[in-house]
This record gives structure tokens, sequence and C-alpha cells, in this order.
């Protein structure tokens, strides 16, 4: 792939394609990652890390395993249980290797697990017969985008005081607006991607 294609794989991944905002695949995360900025950050780091091992392993799988021997049909059987083996790894690696971080990203890590944006990600990619380097960028970029809508959406959370508006828009109304609105920012971009 050229390098202007590579980028717009990787712009539609962050603007026009966020797993969080368009594709509305980010959003099983804890609901501390929609109230806190800072847990916002941990999902979408443990997210990225999810998503980026994912394709790599799915791509090795789908190109060396299913298209050689013609099982395209258990795409999504193999998909699952390989996203779900490497939250599995990760969690085993760094409760192993790491202690003190996994303690502070445990429970973020694990509603990796049912969120289906790396699931997503990596059925995307196998869809689209993306080269290697166009789907680790791919998910690269769609996981810092997810990052940046969680952050976005916790910042926004804690600095506008949501009380001051009508009666019937409090709570989860004026929430769900907020999303739409901030999905809708997003709309101008869907050009961007270059096949």
């Amino acid at each position: 792939m050229a390098v202007l294609d590579l980028a717009g794989v990787a712009l539609a991944a962050l603007l026009s394609e966020n797993f969080v905002l368009v594709s509305s695949m980010g959003i099983g995360t804890r609901v501390e990652s929609f109230r806190s900025p800072v847990d916002a950050l941990r999902s979408g780091y443990c997210l990225t890390v999810v998503m980026v091992l994912s394709t790599l392993l799915s791509w090795l799988a789908n190109y060396l395993v299913l298209d050689r021997f013609g099982w395209q049909h258990f795409r999504l059987l193999a998909l699952c249980l390989l996203v779900t083996g490497v939250i599995s790894g990760l969690h085993a690696f760094l409760q192993a290797c790491l202690p003190a971080l996994f303690q502070r990203i445990k429970g973020n890590l694990s509603a990796v697990s049912t969120n289906c944006a790396a699931l997503g990600c990596t059925l995307l990619i196998s869809q689209r017969s993306y080269g290697l380097g166009a789907a680790l960028l791919f998910s690269l970029f769609g996981g810092i985008g997810a990052t940046l809508a969680l952050a976005s959406f916790a910042s926004l959370r804690g600095e506008v005081s949501f009380d001051h508006c009508p009666r019937c828009f409090q709570g989860a109304p004026i929430l769900l607006l907020t999303a739409g609105l901030m999905a809708l920012a997003l709309v101008g971009f869907y050009g961007l991607h270059l096949h």
C-alpha cells in the first residue's frame, strides 16, 4: 500500500470509523471509564494493546491457516477464541510479571473482554483483506480513537454541569444526547477512508 492509502486507513480508524462513537463497539467498558478521565485512559490503553495484539495474531491465523485451508466459515469462531485468549494471556502475563501494574488495570483489562471493539476490529480487517501493515495501523489508530472518545466523554462529563438542563433530560438522556453530538461531529470525516 502507498503511504497515502495507509494515512487514509489510519484517519478512518481514528475519526470516521471511531469504534466508540460511530460504531458503538467500545461502549461495553466499565462505568467508571465514562466518569473518570484517568480510568478512561486506562481502559483505552488496555483496549489499544488488545486490539493490536489481536490484529497481529488474527491476521497471521487468517493468512496462514484459514485462507490456506479454506476454513473461512470458521473465521468468527476462531477470532472470538483468539481475542479471548489474548486477553487471558495478557491477564496472566501482567499478574505474574508486573503485579503492581496489574492491580491498577485489572478491572480495565477485564472490561475489554466484554466490549466488542477488539473483535470488531479483527473482523473488519479480515473482511477488507488488509495487509499486515495496514491492519496494524487500523487497529492502533482505532484504539487511539476509542481512547480519545472515552477520555473526551469522561472529561466533558466532569466539566459540564448537567443539572441545569430541563428535568426530563437529566441523567441518562442528556448523556446519550452528548454522545450523539460527539458522534455527529465525526460525520464530516466519512470521505477520508481510501481503499
